[in-house]
């Protein structure tokens, strides 16, 4: 695929919705600044507060703006996917209901060549209220790479520090018609790791993934917005759709290693779970056969301890680092 004309709107972007009254309309806005933007979808997961309301308003009657009620709440990849089921548009664009789209995402995206994804790079905000520059980073088209299977796997396992840089956190624009070729779409069974799991089911298949080094998307962190405590159900969906990657034949052994470590990795914070679990509705007993059983949670609770002492507020900043990105350019 060569360089994109975009002189003709050609990007769909999808926003799933679920009590987003207070972020909905910067969102909203954020994405119909865009040029290139031919459909802006919200879909409300049955919110109990204004959202729909909300987005519509920032709509202020533009026809690009389609708003969607589901009959009941379903999770973000089945919110996702109906939108995904109506748009004829060439390419979709996730954009969360609480970030916003920085001014030239698109223009920079499409201006890249040959990808079937094409992500750039996170800005982490504490304010959805102000939106930094467009280009933060310098003048210019910046450095683009391309990362494989077996990189974005090992890129998305997690750290247990301040500043975390799983690439799963990537929101890239992606070519619909991959889609449609592989019958591809969210897992409605993950409410986590979602957005991981449609990547490494289009790289397995052999989609080719950009990345821009510079920032085109706004995230807006919020208090836990990036804490591991996640429903353990949650979790396990998770690992069971992993697992069904893992299950490709067309994966090399290199890519089979890595998704056997990514596994590992969720097996461990699955066993955390259980373990805080344990002690929240089992008794001191319970949990201490448990860990002896399972010693992996006696290290993962200790760190959450030593971290909980240590915690800071994150400080405004990229998701990559130039040096993160020469090591996925390598």
């Amino acid at each position: 695929m060569s360089q994109i004309d975009t002189n003709e709107p050609c990007v769909a972007v999808i926003i799933a919705a679920y009590n987003a009254e207070a972020t909905i309309a910067t969102a909203v806005k954020s994405a119909l600044m865009q040029p290139e933007t031919c459909e802006v979808y919200v879909v409300d997961d049955c919110s109990k507060d204004a959202t729909l309301e909300a987005a519509k308003a920032a709509g202020e009657g533009d026809e690009r703006l389609i708003t969607i009620k589901q009959p009941f709440n379903q999770g973000p990849s089945a919110a996702r996917n109906v939108a995904l089921q109506r748009t004829e548009a060439p390419f979709v664009a996730v954009l969360d209901s609480d970030d916003a789209f920085l001014p030239g995402r698109f223009a920079a995206i499409m201006a890249q060549e040959d990808w079937d994804l094409c992500a750039d790079n996170l800005h982490f905000t504490h304010s959805h209220h102000t939106l930094p520059p467009a280009d933060p980073w310098g003048e210019g088209p910046g450095r683009a790479c391309t990362i494989n299977f077996e990189t974005f796997v090992l890129g998305n396992l997690g750290k247990r520090n301040d500043n975390r840089t799983e690439l799963g956190f990537l929101k890239p624009v992606i070519r619909r018609a991959f889609l449609e070729e592989h019958g591809l779409s969210f897992n409605d069974r993950c409410r986590l790791g979602e957005d991981f799991v449609l990547y490494a089911q289009m790289l397995a298949l052999g989609a080719r993934f950009k990345l821009v080094e510079k920032c085109g998307y706004n995230a807006l962190v919020r208090a836990n917005s990036l804490s591991a405590d996640h429903a353990i159900s949650h979790l396990r969906a998770f690992l069971d759709a992993s697992r069904e990657i893992s299950a490709n034949p067309r994966l090399s052994s290199r890519e089979k290693a890595a998704i056997a470590r990514h596994i590992r990795h969720l097996e461990e914070k699955v066993i955390h779970r259980e373990a805080l679990e344990n002690r929240k509705y089992r008794g001191l007993i319970s949990t201490l056969w448990f860990l002896v059983r399972q010693p992996t949670a006696i290290r993962d609770i200790l760190i959450d301890r030593y971290k909980g002492q240590q915690e800071t507020v994150m400080a405004a900043r990229a998701l990559l680092t130039s040096d993160d990105f020469d090591r996925l350019a390598r």
